[in-house]
């Protein structure tokens, strides 16, 4: 397994990413050939299943790209799951209060730090033959990383940001400007005052900031802050190179 490379976040190190939503082993295991340092396979609005995600995980054998799963919640049942699967960390959607943060961390951590049940024989530690070794460490190295997505989370952010355990809050943009009545408007200046916000309660607390970016706001971002970078995903290169491969079949055939 691969965990997150904290001393690249520690010397303040942007971390490349980006979001694995088909469900597919396949486009899962291109993308940690390719050398991403991170990547998210989304269980909450992917096509995948859980049985897919063990596919997903197993596809990243031998790759350096840290495996971070979106759950759909903060159910403990399913985080355990994830992590007892192989995962490198938990992206938790739509936290918004400090109840919340404190729910998804202890979703994640091992006894005292959380109440993630213990078992031996499971992908992570080996099936059984590391146990001990992931036990010691697996509260220290699994990444926790909560989504900002609404106004109240932004407000609530600077206290967000100082429950021990989270390591990263995470701009959801698209989530966040619809609930803030804009959809899909990033360029405004409200909009970057609230991203600015967000990046300096992580620094305050000494956590990581993390966007799902866009092509042309990727330079803006990573001068804002934010060091948890993804772009782009799975579905998106596909659709873009199919129909880019269309349109030069359709460019090159005869006139009748």
């Amino acid at each position: 397994m691969n965990w997150i490379d904290r001393s690249k976040l520690a010397a303040d190190e942007l971390l490349a990413g980006t979001f694995l939503n088909l469900g597919s082993a396949n486009s899962t295991e291109i993308a940690g050939q390719l050398g991403y340092d991170w990547l998210l396979l989304d269980l909450e609005h992917g096509s995948g299943s859980w049985s897919d995600l063990r596919g997903q995980l197993q596809a990243l054998q031998g790759s350096d790209s840290a495996a971070i799963v979106r759950v759909r919640s903060t159910d403990p049942d399913a985080v355990k799951f994830v992590l007892d699967s192989g995962a490198a960390g938990i992206m938790f959607p739509y936290i918004s209060s400090v109840d919340e943060a404190v729910q998804a961390v202890a979703a994640v951590k091992y006894p005292p730090l959380g109440q993630r049940g213990v078992a031996q024989t499971i992908r992570a530690t080996d099936y059984g033959r590391n146990w001990q070794d992931y036990l010691q460490t697996a509260n220290a190295n699994t990444m926790v990383i909560v989504q900002i997505e609404t106004p109240a989370a932004v407000a609530a952010a600077d206290q967000i940001a100082a429950v021990d355990g989270v390591d990263a809050l995470f701009v959801g943009p698209m989530d966040l400007s619809v609930n803030l009545g804009c959809p899909g408007e990033f360029h405004g200046e409200d909009f970057r005052g609230l991203l600015t916000g967000v990046v300096a309660a992580c620094r305050r607390h000494g956590r990581t900031a993390g966007i799902l970016s866009r092509p042309e706001l990727v330079a803006e971002h990573i001068q804002q802050g934010f060091r948890l970078v993804a772009l782009g995903s799975d579905t998106g290169s596909v659709v873009a190179g199919l129909s880019a491969g269309l349109q030069k079949l359709r460019a090159g055939r005869p006139e009748c």
